[in-house]
């Protein structure tokens, strides 16, 4: 899985302050997690105007069904506004995903667009 940027500034990716205990916690889990630009090229925010100081967004890569259901195991675990942006890469199809709302809400919306439902027994 990786992260997206909200932003670039020349070669610099501007992440959500979030986004490294994410990356900490998806890896704890055993996934393969990253930022999209090397960490000496990440800068990470803490806010990018009203909006995001109650939301937590999230933009990620992702390229196998691992990652696209640890993403929902852990946004179960959250609560409040998420906007999560998601590309979805199989090799085959490239895919753009998103959704934001309450945390409950964009689940349920991310189970509904499951695009690895076909691998599951």
């Amino acid at each position: 899985m990786t992260f997206l940027p909200l932003a670039e500034d020349g070669d610099i990716g501007i992440y959500p302050d979030s986004t490294p205990a994410l990356i900490q916690e998806l890896r704890a889990a055993g996934l393969a997690v990253d930022t999209w630009h090397p960490a000496t090229e990440c800068d990470f925010v803490s806010s990018r105007g009203l909006v995001t100081d109650t939301l937590l967004q999230i933009g990620v890569g992702i390229g196998s069904s691992a990652g696209w259901y640890a993403l929902q195991s852990l946004l179960r675990r959250r609560g409040g506004q998420l906007s999560v942006r998601a590309i979805l890469d199989d090799g085959a199809q490239r895919r753009r995903v998103e959704v934001t709302g309450e945390a409950a809400d964009v689940v349920e919306a991310l189970e509904r667009l499951d695009p690895f439902a076909s691998e599951r027994p």
